[in-house]
């Protein structure tokens, strides 16, 4: 019979004593070697030069496992690179500093491993889910107890869920004969990206993903959603949902829930239709800006500045009227302050979604596995959202938000008075400030073709030179076209406020350190075409 031997026991959990000062041990090694390959006066963490392909040739399976010491070395050279989202250097999209009270929650699902597909292989744990999915719903204005959802693998989920249910709703013989019939689904063009692969995935095809135009004010347009329902539905075609922006992620958009769900239910009616389009509201960034849907904004209590609290209420202006569409997803990894991965899907009514099922049983009863889309269920999503709303509560997100806008707005305006950058994205109701740097009047460009091969090439060095020095601030640069409501057709450079850390003197530091790489760049870089190539820098998003 074989005899594990102690030294691999010990790489366990001791179940007599469960005491974790072995894992206490091994996060504080880890930990001071990461520390040592940081710099404080960094955004990410210090990193080599090699290429990914030199990195990946040496990796091995040992014959023995590697002893406790090198596996620590090994852990902790994983994290070169890595982005420091807690300090207010790392202005990179919308990622924040996860809360330490979340990472402790993660840890020990980690650490007890429950699996939420069914209670009995997680306790009590599994049902934080439905706590969480209450609470919500009943925040918003909705009847919890006819209302659902459930943690799904992120953001991309959340929506996939929403246009499923309004699949199901507008082709009932879809889920069992598959999509046999014309049926397209309503986005919009400053809506995420994923949206389209949506449709893809769902076996609608993501070419009947309409991507409707916005109006000034980045909002749908609702006049030709009108029409391209009607013309559908004349045509014989069948709408699964119209997906609408609850928060757009670079300029915070929401759009007018009221009129949208007001303007379903009449073209419904007028046009005969058998059902009502699923109407699903896109939330996943902005959903904690409903907590401010009571906020006395002639009082202010939180004393918040003039211009973030108007850029605050142009979003909480419509967002009050979520509870009238039929679903919404929130991503708590991003304004939540969680850690990955903490995406919720939450519905008004919750029959079609449970599929009928009551999720509300004793213990030994409760199994989600029936109608998510996961059969493996980490806790760690459910959990650490739960703790952040029990942590923060109404107030701390508040006072959270508020804070991230007051510094967006001020450094925006610090930018601006320099006179050598450009907001691209002046009327943005968040905390993402667009800009591009300057290119002197003497600059002139022959065509198209070579302005945006130098403004392309431009931005990117930015991105290169401030990468090359260690990322002494960690911004982003977005694809053309990408840039959201106001659609800027060469890369520009983006930042996101996200750190509780930041301040008027971060502002301050950031504005002074580009305004001088500026100026370094400036006296090297050749603005003469002389068809030089341009420097690559691939992007997601592109």
């Amino acid at each position: 019979m074989v005899k594990i031997p102690n030294k691999i026991k010990d790489l366990f959990y001791n179940p007599k004593t469960d005491s974790i000062k072995g894992l206490l041990k091994n996060i504080s090694a880890i930990h001071s070697k990461i520390i040592k390959n940081t710099d404080f006066s960094k955004g990410t963490i210090l990193s080599g030069d090699d290429d990914y392909t030199s990195i990946i040739q040496t990796s091995t399976i040992p014959e023995v496992g590697l002893s406790e010491a090198k596996l620590t070395e090994l852990i902790a050279n994983s994290f070169k690179g890595a982005p420091r989202w807690h300090s207010p250097l790392t202005m990179f999209n919308v990622a924040p500093p996860p809360l330490l009270e979340t990472v402790a929650s993660t840890t020990f699902t980690s650490l007890y491993n429950p699996n939420i597909v069914y209670d009995t292989a997680s306790g009590e744990i599994a049902i934080v889910e439905q706590k969480v999915i209450k609470a919500i719903a009943e925040y918003i204005g909705w009847d919890w107890k006819k209302a659902g959802g459930s943690f799904v693998f992120g953001g991309k989920a959340t929506t996939l869920n929403g246009v499923k249910l309004g699949l199901d709703k507008c082709s009932e013989k879809s889920a069992t004969m598959g999509v046999k019939e014309d049926i397209i689904v309503l986005s919009t063009k400053v809506c995420h990206p994923s949206h389209p692969a949506i449709g893809s995935l769902l076996g609608i095809g993501s070419n009947n993903v309409i991507r409707l135009n916005v109006n000034s004010d980045t909002q749908v347009d609702v006049k030709e959603m009108e029409k391209v329902i009607t013309d559908a539905v004349k045509k014989g075609k069948k709408i699964a949902a119209i997906v609408i922006s609850g928060g757009t992620t670079n300029d915070m958009t929401v759009d007018p829930i009221k009129e949208v769900v007001e303007l379903r239910d009449r073209l419904a009616a007028e046009l005969g239709m058998s059902y009502k389009p699923h109407v699903h509201v896109d939330t996943v960034v902005g959903f904690p800006w409903i907590f401010f849907k009571d906020y006395d904004m002639k009082k202010n209590p939180l004393n918040i500045e003039e211009h973030a609290k108007d850029k605050i209420n142009k979003i909480v202006k419509n967002l009050r009227d979520l509870n009238l569409a039929d679903s919404f997803g929130a991503d708590f990894h991003k304004m939540g302050f969680c850690p990955y991965i903490s995406s919720v899907f939450i519905v008004k009514d919750k029959s079609p979604f449970y599929k009928g099922k009551d999720v509300n049983v004793k213990f030994g009863r409760y199994t989600p596995f029936e109608y998510t889309i996961e059969n493996s269920r980490p806790a760690s999503g459910h959990m650490s959202a739960y703790v952040a709303l029990n942590l923060l509560g109404v107030k701390g997100f508040q006072f959270l938000i508020a804070h991230h806008t007051e510094i967006a707005v001020n450094l925006e305006e610090s930018l601006e008075k320099t006179g050598q950058f450009e907001i691209i994205n002046k009327d943005h109701w968040g905390s993402a400030v667009m800009f591009i740097p300057k290119i002197s009047n003497n600059v002139v460009f022959k065509n198209l073709e070579e302005e945006k091969n130098i403004r392309d090439s431009y931005a990117t060095v930015f991105i290169e030179t401030m990468r090359k020095l260690g990322n002494p601030f960690y911004i982003d640069m977005v694809p053309e076209y990408s840039s959201g409501g106001v659609q800027y057709p060469y890369n520009s450079l983006k930042i996101y406020v996200m750190s509780p850390f930041s301040d008027k003197d971060t502002n301050k530091k950031f504005v002074s350190f580009i305004l001088d790489l500026k100026k370094k760049i400036d006296s090297k870089f050749d603005f003469s075409y002389k068809n030089r190539p341009v420097v690559e820098y691939s992007h997601p998003l592109k």
